[in-house]
Order: structure tokens, then C-alpha cells, then sequence
């Protein structure tokens, strides 16, 4: 018994129980700070009751989601609109990419709005829910295609049709990603 528990303990310690997949905000090389209702990054100050400027939100959205941030911005664009043109779901709900309440991946959401769009704390609860859904949508990329997601083009005709079915929201977010002006 003494042995079979020993070697138990011995298999025991030498597994990795990281998580292959590490989900939230990076560990190593996020600047992002909450503090009193504000989000620092880089050089920016922003209020998170406030909706930020799109040159601004999408330099956030480098840090946060990474190398899908140039995607985030523009469907964020045809979503909710340019600066200062912001739909009711982003000034109501902090809902800036036309997210839907979700039922089975890991959420930032408040609770659930009209016609089930996503309730946030705040806009930077928005952007992190939309990179705990690209990284569920990036895993269904990887079991339909046996490997990820190349590049944005690529990734948006995977979502389309599950994110939003029509045509118009298709051809207008491929028109703003070619046309994309942000680094």
C-alpha cells in the first residue's frame, strides 16, 4: 500500500495542471491598471464610463486581445459606430461590439439586456468578454479546420453566420478591415 501510494504521489507531482489555454488578461506584459473608475495603458487615461475614441479603444485592444485586436476594432466600428457615433447598446449596456448574452463560455456579463444583447459593468468589461469569445471561437476554428485562424479575413468568415447572419454586416466589416487605418 505504502509503495502503490508513493507511486501514486510520484505520477501525481510530475503532471502539469496548467491550464494549455490561459484565460483573462495576459500575465507577463499587460500595462493595463484600474484604478478609481479609470484604465491606464501606455500613455492613456480613460474613464471606463466613458466611450473612448477608436484610435484609443483599439490601442487598448493591442494589449488586451492581442493579435485580434485590429478585428475587435473594426467589427467594434461597424457594430456601434465611430467616434461619437455610438449605438444604444454601447452608451446603454457598454456593449460595443453587438455581443449576445452567452450561454456557454466563460463571460464578463452583467446580466442580459433587450432582445438578448450583453449587459457590462463598462466598456473594458465589453473587450474582455469579446476575447473570452474569440478564444472559444478560435477552439472552434482549431476542431473544424485542425488548426487556427490565419488572419482576420479568415476568422470573420469562420464567425459569420453564428456572430450575425447578414450579408450587409459581412461586406461592411470586410470594407473596414481593408480600409483600416489604426496601427
Amino acid at each position: 500500500m505504502i509503495i502503490l501510494t508513493t507511486v501514486i504521489l510520484s505520477f501525481a507531482a510530475k503532471l502539469d495542471m496548467q491550464p494549455k489555454r490561459v484565460y483573462g488578461l495576459p500575465k507577463e506584459g499587460n500595462h493595463v491598471k484600474i484604478k478609481d473608475s479609470f484604465l491606464y495603458v501606455d500613455s492613456l487615461k480613460l474613464h471606463l464610463y466613458t466611450i473612448p475614441k477608436v484610435r484609443d479603444l483599439h490601442t487598448v485592444a493591442k494589449t488586451v486581445i492581442g493579435k485580434w485586436a485590429k478585428m475587435y476594432t473594426t467589427i467594434k466600428i461597424e457594430e456601434s459606430g465611430n467616434d461619437g457615433q455610438n449605438s444604444y447598446y454601447a452608451k446603454a449596456y457598454y456593449n460595443l461590439v453587438g455581443m449576445r448574452y452567452p450561454y456557454k463560455r466563460k463571460s464578463t456579463v452583467k446580466r442580459m439586456g433587450n432582445d438578448y444583447y450583453a449587459v457590462y459593468e463598462h466598456w473594458y468589461d465589453g473587450m474582455l468578454d469579446f476575447k473570452y469569445y474569440i478564444e472559444y471561437m478560435e477552439g472552434s476554428f482549431y476542431r473544424k479546420n485542425g488548426r487556427y485562424p490565419e488572419n482576420e479575413k479568415e476568422f470573420i468568415y469562420h464567425i459569420y453566420g453564428s456572430y450575425n447572419i447578414y450579408s450587409k454586416w459581412l461586406n461592411d466589416v470586410l470594407w473596414i478591415l481593408r480600409h483600416f487605418k489604426y496601427q
